[in-house]
């Protein structure tokens, strides 16, 4: 059931007859190499949600959030953030207008890594108030329901998932001899080479220094699979598993009991703690 071909009546029937769950899905607009489309972020975890519509029409959908933290890819053109802030903005108080419409069990599907610290603020938040909230980062996921999936930035993994949604997303030219290649600089010095995610690496330890992408990945996808072994039926077994994987685990998501509200303690000028209701904003 999605909020946005819904009347507003309908929306209200379903809490008035005691359904308390939402899946708000959160994605990102950013590169994902040569090869594949900027909307891989938000286009996976929509497609997901059309599986688990199809397996379960009685969950309540709210609309995606197509904008993410994507803060160190802006040197790609089409890359769009709202960074950090502005999404934990976005999304509490979309949280906290469905949870006075009864919504008591908040199911969040990610889509992009620098997404999760500002989600798991929300999720905190929520469970003060006496709420479920589960953080579904569904890349991760999937690469748990089965090893052979887990994957890096626009590589095998995301790349397979685009081309279960439409071939015609990626654009395999782009794979072709060292044009499609990784292309990592060692952007700090050879003495530090560039080894994945804004890290570096020296004497067999990897050292995190944050930097724009664009610095030192020149195709912008990261491994540690190559996205040329994606494939249509890699991506078809993928989405179809964590789709039924959600699926099922709503189901249990139902049943639990929630949490009773606790207090959140707030600093006073004069540094003494004074408790106030529980609140999605802390």
């Amino acid at each position: 059931m999605r909020i946005e071909t819904s009347t507003w009546p309908a929306v209200k029937r379903y809490f008035d007859e005691g359904n308390d769950l939402v899946i708000l899905a959160v994605g990102s607009t950013e590169e994902h190499g040569r090869h594949n489309p900027l909307g891989v972020d938000t286009i996976a975890p929509n497609y997901l949600l059309d599986l688990i519509e199809a397996a379960d029409p009685s969950i309540l959908i709210a609309p995606t959030v197509p904008y993410g933290a994507a803060d160190d890819l802006v040197g790609y053109p089409g890359t769009l953030s709202i960074g950090y802030r502005l999404l934990y903005e976005v999304v509490s108080r979309l949280c906290d207008q469905l949870y006075d419409y009864g919504a008591r069990r908040f199911v969040l599907l990610n889509g992009h890594g620098p997404n999760i610290k500002p989600l798991s603020q929300v999720g905190e938040e929520l469970d003060r108030r006496g709420c479920r909230c589960a953080l579904m980062n569904w890349w991760l996921m999937a690469g748990e329901i089965n090893p052979a999936w887990r994957g890096g930035h626009g590589a095998g993994e995301e790349t397979s998932a685009m081309l279960a949604v439409d071939p015609a997303l990626v654009d395999m030219s782009e794979l072709e001899g060292e044009r499609g290649e990784m292309g990592i600089v060692n952007d700090v010095s050879d003495a530090l080479p560039s080894d994945g995610w804004s890290n570096v690496l020296y004497k067999g330890v990897h050292v995190g220094m944050p930097r724009d992408a664009v610095r030192y990945a020149s195709n912008g996808w990261i491994g540690p699979d190559h996205a040329k072994t994606a494939s249509k039926e890699w991506g078809d077994a993928m989405m179809r598993g964590t789709a039924d994987y959600i699926v099922d685990f709503l189901q249990e998501f139902r049943r639990c009991p929630l949490p009773e509200p606790l207090p959140v303690r707030s600093a006073g000028a004069t540094g003494t703690f004074a408790e106030k209701p529980g609140a999605i904003r802390a």
